[in-house]
């Protein structure tokens, strides 16, 4: 009688994983369009500055309220360190891509972070990867190298700092999966990763400062509430979907950044572009199926508590 609930249970989980993972491509959109703005006109580390330290501000507001135990406490703190400072560099990194390139193209390194994240998977969390996933992340690395204007030979130092971006974002997210085990609160990760970012940002602050306008502090505002929510998102949906699962269902974004970097930025998307990137969204459904599929027999081995 009892039997059929953990599957039932693991089926809404997934169900909710993917529908929390779709919302989050909305916000993550809202978030990039505005950090592309904001970035075309003020140096990386100052708006990291300034954002992660509004960020942290918010939650020693939330701490003072009474909410210190979710928001600081933590038994694994040198992952929680670990993964603060790689979310640290994966922003400065995806700064200074959105700076250097069209907004469209901004996908490929999104369309990436499933790849990192399987192999990070495997190496940091012991998960199993079966021939299949191969098989998927492959076909999505050849639609990556579609979408890159003239191939690999048209590579740029925005792709540099976009492909740091995202090695350093898969392993935060990764880390994230196992902190997550520890039963530290999604509110504490997000917490400590702005903390890093602020850290971070106030360093190398005196050489980049410049003014701001009160339009800008205020979208600078409202892009912070949106990196908050995107990554209190991200947290809360790798506790119900393995990390490059989740990635993958994420690569719905393609299509609203066609969206807004046609209507808001004015670029327009080649031909290669989306055949690239029809490429890493059937990688992404491959990958899923790969998961839902019968593991190959495997001799009896007794399975140790975590």
């Amino acid at each position: 009688m009892t039997l059929p609930q953990p599957r039932t249970a693991l089926k809404l989980s997934a169900l909710l994983g993917a529908a929390l993972t779709i919302v989050n491509t909305l916000v993550g959109v809202s978030t990039d369009a505005l950090a592309k703005g904001l970035v075309a006109h003020h140096a990386a580390p100052q708006l990291m500055a300034l954002s992660a330290s509004l960020a942290v501000v918010i939650g020693l507001g939330a701490v003072a309220g009474g909410q210190g135990r979710r928001i600081l406490a933590t038994a694994t703190p040198r992952r929680v360190a670990l993964r603060s400072t790689l979310a640290a560099f994966s922003t400065i990194g995806f700064f200074l891509a959105l700076r250097d390139l069209p907004f469209v193209q901004m996908f490929l390194f999104m369309g990436l972070m499933p790849i990192l994240g399987a192999l990070l998977s495997g190496l940091i969390l012991r998960e199993r990867l079966r021939p299949g996933i191969w098989a998927a992340l492959a076909l999505g690395f050849g639609g990556m190298v579609l979408m890159v204007p003239g191939g690999l030979t048209g590579l740029g130092p925005g792709h540099g700092w976009g492909f740091f971006a995202t090695l350093c974002g898969a392993g935060s997210i990764v880390l994230s999966r196992g902190i997550c085990r520890s039963h530290t609160h999604a509110f504490a990760q997000v917490f400590y990763a702005q903390l890093a970012c602020a850290t971070l940002g106030l360093v190398l602050l005196p050489w980049y400062w410049q003014p701001m306008t009160a339009a800008d502090l205020g979208l600078l505002g409202l892009y912070t509430l949106c990196l908050l929510t995107t990554r209190w998102l991200m947290v809360v949906i790798v506790r119900l979907l393995p990390a490059y699962v989740a990635m993958q269902i994420a690569n719905i974004q393609f299509v609203w950044m066609v969206l807004v970097g046609e209507t808001v930025f004015g670029e327009t998307t080649a031909l290669a572009t989306w055949a690239g990137s029809a490429l890493i969204i059937a990688a992404g459904v491959w990958l899923v199926l790969a998961q839902r599929s019968p593991a190959p027999p495997v001799a009896a081995a007794p399975v140790p508590a975590e």
